[in-house]
């Protein structure tokens, strides 16, 4: 049986499923795909006065923890 080429079934692909996520502050802010990709990064004009490498920990802080919206709980 052929497959009906007018029948299309309505599933997200992995890259369309994102979610965005803040830093405390929202300072900055990321959106990653399912597969973990970072879509969008925005920084606010305050994070400039940061440290290098305290902007750092909090960008991959904020990447971090909108990737594991997507990771299912462990359940003990």
């Amino acid at each position: 049986m052929a497959a009906d080429p007018d029948r299309r079934t309505s599933v997200p692909r992995r890259n369309t499923v994102q979610v965005s996520h803040s830093s405390h502050d929202g300072a900055i802010s990321v959106v990653v795909t399912l597969d973990g990709q970072v879509r969008d990064l925005q920084l606010a004009d305050t994070v400039t006065t940061r440290p290098a490498a305290q902007l750092a920990r909090n960008i991959l802080e904020c990447i971090h923890s909108a990737q594991a919206l997507f990771d299912p709980p462990v359940l003990s």
